[in-house]
């Protein structure tokens, strides 16, 4: 069985078509798929940066 939309898996549900658990185990599919989609999206938005390297400022003294 594919996984249904969000409504589709609450109307299934309701209408007694999922059990409890069934419901739980596609809305938890639902939940990985969108977390790997955001996740896709933040890396787009901003994506990883190479590491810098720091140059160290000289301290001068003013007099």
């Amino acid at each position: 069985m594919g996984t249904y939309g969000l409504d589709g898996v609450l109307t299934a549900w309701k209408t007694g078509k999922l059990t409890t658990e069934q419901a739980v185990g596609q809305i938890l599919q639902l939940l990985e798929e969108l977390e790997e989609r955001v996740t896709k999206v933040e890396t787009v938005i901003n994506p990883p940066r190479p590491p810098t390297r720091h140059r160290r400022r000289r301290h001068t003294e003013q007099e």
